[in-house]
């Protein structure tokens, strides 16, 4: 059941998860990761898309807001299942990195 929420959205946080997901399904893509990971990273994205949307198109305290805090905090736990803590994270940031196009970031280098 779906909890009415008043609170502030919490959108920029929302929007750095989001930019956590994009390079983490860069990484992935890069390293050769299959479909089923792909799509599992993907769907977070989109969790995290929808979210994001709703919460700017309805007001608190309504279904829509209420639905956007929903997806957040869903997306979140899953980025959490999604992120190996012993995976390094030069891969990430390279990815991340080459997707802003910037090189030569504090010795991190794209690819």
């Amino acid at each position: 059941m779906l909890s009415i929420r008043h609170d502030p959205f919490p959108l920029e946080a929302a929007r750095d998860l989001l930019g956590i997901v994009r390079a983490l399904y860069a990484a992935a893509r890069a390293r050769g990761a299959g479909v089923a990971d792909l799509h599992a990273i993907a769907a977070v994205g989109d969790d995290l898309r929808q979210a994001i949307a709703l919460a700017a198109a309805h007001p608190p305290g309504t279904l829509g807001f209420s639905s956007a805090w929903t997806r957040a905090e869903r997306a979140a736990g899953r980025v959490g299942e999604l992120a190996d803590a012993l995976a390094p994270a030069a891969p990430i940031v390279r990815a991340a990195v080459a997707r802003v196009g910037v090189s030569g970031v504090s010795g991190v280098t794209p690819g």
